[in-house]
């Protein structure tokens, strides 16, 4: 976060909500007017485009926002792979990466630390030479 304070960063984290929720949301809609999948529309290439275009869009008007939409259903749906697709057999999860480490609750008792008994270490005299 690039935020100093608390309350900035409680107001970026909302910021980055809001920018993930409208961007979904245009994903939808896209998905829905040409009857796609919306698996299939990259979230990345849609943030991108915004991310160009936001800054000639202010000011504008409805009909003008109206335009960048249908512009932008255009060139995603350009880019969108159409092929065939396999239908979803299982459900969706999210793989966590495997942790290293052990996970701690407060009733674990630790053990405490083997002793490993003295090492004695002769050389014999061929071994000197």
């Amino acid at each position: 976060m690039r935020s100093a304070s608390p309350e900035l960063v409680h107001q970026e984290i909302w910021a980055h909500l809001t920018i993930h929720h409208c961007l979904t949301r245009i994903i939808m809609r896209l998905a829905a007017g040409d009857g796609l999948d919306p698996d299939r529309i990259s979230f990345v290439k849609v943030l991108k485009h915004a991310r160009r275009s936001v800054i000639l869009q202010t000011g504008r008007s409805t009909r003008h926002l109206q335009q960048f939409m249908k512009r932008m259903a255009t060139k995603v749906a350009r880019k969108v792979d159409n092929g065939v697709r396999r239908l979803r057999e299982a459900d969706r999860y999210t793989r966590h990466p495997v942790s290293q480490y052990i996970v701690r609750t407060k009733d674990h008792v630790r053990r405490g630390t083997r002793r490993v008994p003295e090492k004695v270490i002769t050389l014999s005299p061929a071994m000197l030479d």
